[in-house]
């Protein structure tokens, strides 16, 4: 049985298709297959088999010299096969709206309406701005559910820009989130971005209703609470690159509970001029948990370095390597890609702890935990 969600958007693509198809000066169709293999060398040994296929359509139309309507629908199908030596197989799948928006843009002016990814921040591999995507920086695919809302950008003529956003209809966690909001009430935040010498900064904030009796385990009593979040990021090129970012999040679920969350990130990059040109990325994340502001509460760190070199225009090998300082634990993923016109392997070779103190939220984490080989073919046309 097809969801009410599924069904809108299929009437939607059929709707768009005939208005812009008469009316667009540009409508493409275009998809990426993928194939994903994991094998875990475990005891017993596991092994993941997938497919997953994203359709995407796009259609664009010149409302004047400086006013552009564009809009795009795209759907997210797979099906994984899980087996466990000797003897277990299990299947799972599923097919959704990836993205369902449209846009109005001009000069100076971004308003985007509908199911989109919403994303932004100086951090790339460990990021407290995370709010609202579920970027996995180990993912070739760089897949990420979209949110349901309206986005309005504007751009001022010194590079700075302001960012206005409202959400609904989201009923499920995102991001960092552990505690899903409430589906029907509104959420709303903003982004102020401004140039800072040879970079910028910018100042984020959102604030939602979530529903403690949804969380896990549940919590009892008011099942639409307050929760706010203030951050703040910047880069700069100085050379090499540096950043920082910035989160903090604070609710009152109950008086002895960890209502204050606190995250940050500390990084830079730098290419080196080493053969093709070697690039190396750091980053330092603190988090940290408490009852009350002023708290040390509990503790986080993880240390990341990233490292890549282009072989050659097909080639390319990287490795990240994470550390967690309290368990005193390793993250190790070492990737070779090869990118044609339409096709690219990826082969990921990975070493961690069986348990992920990292990713939790994205997805990915299970498959990557443990020992063990990664292969994902994608093809785009």
């Amino acid at each position: 049985m097809i969801s009410n969600r599924l069904s809108s958007f299929l009437l939607s693509a059929v709707l768009l298709l005939f208005y812009l198809g008469g009316a667009a000066q540009e409508l493409t169709f275009s998809g990426q297959a993928s194939l994903l293999h994991v094998s875990k060398f475990s005891d017993p040994y596991q092994m993941v088999n997938g497919l997953r296929y994203i359709p995407e359509l796009k259609g664009s139309m010149p409302l004047s010299h400086s006013l552009v309507l564009e809009g795009e629908l795209s759907a997210n199908g797979w099906l994984n096969s899980y087996f466990i030596a000797p003897d277990s197989l299990g299947f799972d799948g599923s097919i959704k709206p990836y993205r369902m928006w449209g846009r109005l843009s001009g000069d100076r002016f971004d308003v985007r309406l509908g199911l989109q990814k919403i994303n932004f921040g100086s951090a790339t591999m460990l990021r407290p701005l995370m709010w609202f995507d579920r970027l996995d920086p180990r993912d070739p695919l760089q897949l990420t559910d979209g949110v349901y809302g309206a986005l309005v950008k504007y751009f001022f003529p010194n590079n700075a820009n302001i960012w206005l956003w409202g959400l609904l209809g989201n009923g499920e966690t995102k991001g960092w989130e552990l505690i899903p909001g409430m589906k029907w009430i509104p959420e709303a935040g903003f982004r102020i971005q401004h140039p800072a010498g040879p970079g910028e900064v910018a100042l984020s904030g959102h604030f939602r209703q979530i529903d403690p009796q949804r969380s896990m385990p549940p919590f009892t009593g008011n099942p639409a609470m307050p929760e706010y979040r203030i951050g703040l990021d910047g880069k700069w090129d100085l050379g090499a690159g540096l950043w920082l970012e910035g989160c903090w999040t604070w609710t009152d679920l109950q008086p002895d509970l960890m209502n204050h969350t606190r995250a940050m990130t500390l990084g830079a990059d730098y290419t080196w001029g080493i053969g093709n040109g070697l690039t190396s990325a750091f980053e330092q994340f603190l988090y940290s948990t408490a009852a009350q502001p002023w708290e040390s509460g509990v503790a986080e760190n993880f240390s990341a370095l990233m490292l890549n070199y282009p072989v050659n225009l097909i080639h390319s090998v990287s490795g990240m390597l994470y550390f967690h300082w309290r368990d005193r634990s390793w993250y190790r993923f070492l990737s070779w890609q090869m990118r044609f016109d339409h096709l690219s392997l990826n082969l990921i070779g990975f070493w961690n702890p069986n348990t992920f103190e990292i990713f939790r939220t994205t997805g990915n984490s299970d498959f990557l935990a443990g020992k063990g080989l990664q292969i994902v073919l994608i093809y785009h046309h």
